[in-house]
């Protein structure tokens, strides 16, 4: 079992992308779905996941955490990362500051995008978090499961920072994942057998949702164990491969378009591939394969580019 990436750099194999010289990396083309969402395709599989429900406004998240009792956890829903460092997840222990505090999230803005609705979850008793996801390794032309102690916090942090806490196992295609890859996986993390053969269940089911549904990425971050011993997804990311909707016409249902760069939106409507990045150097090429030299260039001699095109 490979404990660290071997030959592949750490975050092209922690992102699933495919990094050019410089290092630079994108995601060829995610379709991103909300938290609740995710969550919803985990229940669906059994994968084990909180008693929770998604509110558009602070009276509705009221009413939900009314419902599961207290204490809540109340989850901003936006198709980006850092949530919690924005102030956009919040413990909440009394009822009447639900709604004052749920009214704070709606309408926030996360780095650029508007929170809409909010998800409020019941309140896990936590032991340990853990880490668990599966990317495409564009290296090795492989799926590979990822998995690290280190939950709850960015992969791609862990991946930069410890590596070596990162456990990765490369998926044979036409075998799967082997129950065996898995337990090794879970019992390195948890040294418990009961405990590795739920790990393994979860870790095959999640498998099963990436493979049938075309997804460039899936994790679930944090895994947690709980102070009686199980294992429950407290939160999910699943990005679908634009270039495998044509497969599953439901999926696209699931996009929120509200809640997309509306540039990426624009140029999806017109027929190119264009992704925002945080540079501010435009790039206006044609081909991919030139497309990211330039970008390579661009970051080489100082710049950072401001999108993909």
């Amino acid at each position: 079992m490979e404990k660290t990436f071997g030959q592949s750099s750490p975050t092209e194999t922690s992102l699933g992308v495919g990094l050019t010289p410089a290092g630079f990396g994108v995601e060829f083309w995610p379709m991103k779905i909300h938290e609740y969402q995710a969550k919803e395709i985990f229940r669906e599989v059994g994968i084990p996941v909180p008693r929770e429900k998604v509110a558009s406004s602070a009276k509705e998240a009221m009413a939900i955490a009314q419902g599961l009792g207290l204490p809540v956890v109340i989850k901003a829903q936006v198709l980006v990362g850092g949530r919690g460092k924005a102030g956009g997840v919040k413990k909440v222990e009394r009822l009447e500051d639900v709604e004052v505090i749920a009214g704070e999230i709606l309408g926030m803005s996360i780095k650029g995008l508007k929170v809409r609705k909010v998800l409020v979850s019941e309140c896990a008793d936590i032991e340990k978090e853990f880490y668990l996801g599966f990317i495409v390794d564009r290296a090795n032309q492989c799926p590979v499961l990822m998995a690290s102690a280190a939950g709850g916090i960015e992969i791609e942090q862990v991946a930069k920072e410890t590596p070596k806490k990162i456990l990765k196992v490369q998926i044979d295609p036409g075998a799967g994942l082997l129950g065996f890859q898995a337990r090794n996986i879970g019992m390195e993390l948890l040294g418990n057998i009961k405990q590795a053969l739920a790990f393994t269940g979860i870790a095959q089911k999640l498998y099963r949702v990436f493979l049938e549904q075309d997804c460039s990425l899936i994790e679930i971050n944090p895994l947690v164990r709980l102070n009686d011993g199980s294992l429950l997804a407290l939160d999910a990311k699943v990005n679908f491969d634009d270039n495998g909707l044509f497969r599953h016409r439901d999926n696209e249902g699931l996009r929120d378009v509200d809640s997309e760069e509306p540039k990426e939106v624009e140029a999806k409507q017109a027929g190119l591939s264009y992704i925002k990045l945080e540079g501010n150097v435009g790039c206006v090429v044609n081909g991919a394969g030139l497309a990211m030299a330039t970008m390579d260039l661009i970051k080489r001699y100082g710049g950072e580019p401001a999108n993909f095109l």
